[in-house]
């Protein structure tokens, strides 16, 4: 590869952009409309050789990363309802023995999805001080960001070694 992306955020946050966006031949009404400044990666790659590029680049994520790291890398880039998310929920649910639906709440809120209830409700909900729920709540999003960033950290040291970083 000529160019490589800057860090394995870039690189992961455009492999599932990539992974998501149809292929369609010719002029499209997007392409039209696109902003100039637009940095576009691997410019001397067709369409289906990006794919390509963006199946590599989640293929060293999977390789690189445990489950739990793996799982809270891609909720974070693919927002709050996911499979991922789910596992996220499961695991620190367990992990803290807190209720499943407050965990989920915490991690929809992370993963830039919209939490069902506010801390409010949770802290009448369990007839606890609305501080306690906001401590719970930050030991569980310090468990979350602890297993991005351990996670990031692997795939950006993999997508170096495979090119993809530089």
């Amino acid at each position: 590869m000529e160019e490589g992306f800057r860090s394995g955020y870039e690189a992961i946050g455009w492999a599932l952009r990539r992974t998501k966006t149809p292929i369609i031949d010719g002029p499209n009404v997007w392409l039209m409309g696109r902003k100039t400044g637009y940095r576009d990666m691997m410019p001397t790659l067709d369409a289906w050789e990006k794919l390509a590029e963006a199946a590599l680049i989640l293929k060293n994520l999977d390789d690189a990363c445990p489950l739990a790291e793996r799982s809270a890398v891609l909720a974070y880039f693919s927002g709050g309802r996911t499979p991922q998310s789910e596992l996220l929920i499961k695991k620190i649910s367990r992990d803290l023995r807190r209720d499943r639906w407050f965990v989920q709440d915490i991690v929809w809120g992370w993963s830039r999805g919209r939490p069902l209830h506010s801390s409010e409700w949770w802290s009448r909900r369990y007839n606890l001080n609305e501080r306690t729920i906001q401590r719970w709540s930050l030991k569980i999003r310090q468990q979350l960001d602890d297993l991005f960033s351990m996670g990031l950290s692997r795939v950006e040291d993999s997508l170096r070694e495979s090119g993809h970083v530089v």
